[in-house]
């Protein structure tokens, strides 16, 4: 069972690495349209994946946060900071996929709703305790939606 498991996380990092490979692509077709020599256009496309890579880990491991207005004022520094941590780093919540933004859907006294936005698949949604709250750990996760 845990080869099937690993079997899938491959894949699924497979996938992923292969979209981005298809997004770092253009710039190197064109150098070698233009330029005519291959081993510029290897070169410039290695260079173009290793700093898309780079700048989805940066954000993978700092996810933009959003927030409605409303509650804006009742979430301090500490709980946007711990939520972004639950939510953070190449292995969100336990997939392997990259998250680009949280986003505050709901709140009220005991607990903070969160949704998080991946990069090339889907969404999941939290539900996260507040600080002051006797369990400040995830309450419940409702899964990954493909769109």
């Amino acid at each position: 069972m845990f080869f099937v498991y690993l079997l899938g996380v491959a894949l699924h990092w497979l996938a992923q690495f292969a979209c981005a490979a298809v997004i770092a692509s253009p710039v190197p077709l064109i150098v070698r349209l233009a330029t005519k020599k291959k081993k510029a256009a290897k070169l410039v496309f290695v260079l173009c994946l290793t700093l898309e890579l780079a700048a989805i880990g940066a954000v993978a491991h700092r996810p933009f946060f959003r927030c409605p207005e409303e509650y804006r004022p009742q979430i301090s520094a500490e709980e946007e900071a711990r939520i972004i941590g639950f939510n953070n780093g190449l292995w969100s919540l336990g997939l392997p996929v990259f998250p680009v933004c949280v986003t505050v859907t709901q709140m009220d006294e005991s607990s903070i709703c969160v949704r998080t936005k991946y990069l090339f698949l889907g969404t999941s949604e939290m539900q996260i305790g507040r600080l002051g709250s006797p369990d400040p750990e995830p309450i419940r996760w409702t899964g990954l939606r493909l769109w």
